[in-house]
C-alpha cells in the first residue's frame, strides 16, 4: 500500500466525511462549549486559571483524546490484520478486496449517493450504551485532563466512517501504519469540529461545493478501485 497516498486519502475521508461528523458529534462540541466553566458557588470569590479555562485549549485537549483513541484502534486493527495475514494464506487478498470496497462504498457515501453505511454505526452501539454514561462525570469540562478523557471516551462514539476507515486499515498488517492512518483520519475531522462554533458554515459551504465535492469524493473511489484491482493486475 502506498503510505503517503494512503494517509493523504485517510486525511480527506476525514476532511469529507466531518459533515456527516458534524451531525453526530456537533451538539457534542456545543456541548462542551457551553460546560466549560467552574462549578464553584456563584457567590464564591472567582478565581481566573486563564489555562484551565480557556476554552479553545479545553477543547483541544478534547480532540487529542479523541484522535488517539482513534489511533489505538487503529493499531489494535493493524495488529488484528497482522495475525491474519500471518496465519492464513488468502487473508490479505481478501482484507485487500474489502478495503477496496469500502472506499468505494465511503467515495458514495460522502457524495450523498448512498447510506450503505449506517448500518456499521450499529454495530458498535452496545458499547457506546455502556460508555456514555462514564461522561457524565466529565461534565462540565473545567480543566485539560477532564478534556482530554472525555475526547477519549468520544473517540468510541459509534460512526459508520470511522469503521470503514478501520476496516481499511487492518489491510496494511502493520501496526504503526495503521494507527497513523487513523490518526490522520481524525486530523481530518479537525478543522470542522474544532472550529464549529466560528468557521463550521463557511467550511462546509466549501465542501459542498459541487466541484470541491466531486474532485474529493472521485479521489477516493479512484483509490478505491486501485486498492480492489492492484492485486490483480500483477
Amino acid at each position: 500500500m502506498n503510505e503517503p497516498l494512503s494517509l493523504l486519502t485517510a486525511f480527506l475521508l476525514g476532511f469529507m466525511g466531518s459533515v456527516h461528523c458534524m451531525g453526530m458529534c456537533g451538539g457534542i462540541v456545543g456541548a462542551l462549549s457551553i460546560n466549560t466553566g467552574s462549578k464553584s458557588n456563584s457567590h464564591a470569590p472567582k478565581q481566573i486559571h486563564p489555562k484551565a479555562f480557556n476554552a479553545t485549549f479545553l477543547q483541544l485537549s478534547y480532540h487529542i483524546g479523541r484522535i488517539l483513541t482513534y489511533g489505538l484502534l487503529g493499531l489494535i486493527a493493524g495488529l488484528a490484520g497482522l495475525w491474519l495475514s500471518s496465519s492464513h494464506d488468502q487473508a490479505g487478498l481478501v482484507l485487500r478486496t474489502l478495503s477496496g470496497v469500502m472506499l468505494i462504498l465511503m467515495g458514495t457515501y460522502l457524495f450523498g449517493l448512498t447510506q450503505s453505511l449506517a448500518w456499521i454505526e450499529r454495530i458498535g452501539s452496545r458499547l457506546w450504551r455502556k460508555l456514555q454514561p462514564l461522561t457524565k462525570d466529565l461534565l462540565p469540562v473545567n480543566t485539560p485532563k477532564q478534556g482530554l478523557m472525555l475526547g477519549l471516551i468520544w473517540g468510541f462514539l459509534p460512526c459508520g466512517l470511522v469503521y470503514s476507515t478501520l476496516s481499511w486499515a487492518i489491510v496494511s498488517a502493520n501496526p504503526m501504519q495503521s494507527a497513523a492512518l487513523m490518526i490522520c483520519f481524525g486530523l481530518g475531522t479537525l478543522p470542522a469540529l474544532f472550529t464549529f462554533a466560528l468557521f463550521t458554515e463557511k467550511l462546509n459551504r466549501f465542501k459542498q461545493h459541487i466541484i470541491v465535492r466531486t474532485c474529493l469524493s472521485l479521489a477516493i473511489i479512484g483509490f478505491g478501485v486501485w486498492t480492489l484491482s492492484a492485486p490483480w493486475l500483477k
